[in-house]
């Protein structure tokens, strides 16, 4: 079926979709933008890709997951072995920095679809500097706790 088609069908009703104050959010975890547009809604393409944190851990460095889209043929895999269960998603959990997740999401988006790939870009540097605030408010405590 085409991404316009099921634009069509989803575009007024969907489990991410939230209203609120006359805003059309949503809280698709391929979704970069927080925004319930055809063109950053995520569920829907096939080369989505999803910058979302992870639960933060008092040791993790970084917090972030790389979610993306599994490609058709692990698709077909669970058709054949009956799987109705699986989620058409992996995740890549980030370990050697936000260096990677970046040289990860230009090369999945490559010169396609770059308004895409900045927002992804956005978000990882957002959590990034989410995660540099709350690690140093971490070592503030433990400081404040030593004296």
């Amino acid at each position: 079926m085409s991404q316009q088609v099921l634009w069509e069908v989803v575009k007024g009703n969907n489990a991410f979709l939230v209203k609120r104050n006359g805003l059309r959010l949503s809280t698709d975890p391929f979704n970069n933008t927080g925004v319930q547009t055809y063109s950053s809604t995520g569920f829907i393409t096939n080369n989505a890709i999803g910058v979302v944190p992870t639960q933060a851990k008092t040791n993790q460095i970084n917090n972030v997951n790389l979610v993306t889209r599994k490609s058709t043929k692990f698709q077909q895999a669970d058709r054949k072995n009956k799987n109705t269960q699986s989620v058409y998603a992996s995740t890549l959990s980030v370990k050697h920095g936000i260096h990677t997740a970046s040289r990860v999401i230009r090369k999945r988006f490559g010169t396609r679809r770059l308004g895409l790939q900045k927002a992804a870009l956005r978000k990882l540097v957002n959590l990034n500097r989410a995660n540099a605030v709350r690690r140093r408010n971490e070592i503030a405590a433990t400081k404040a706790q030593k004296r």
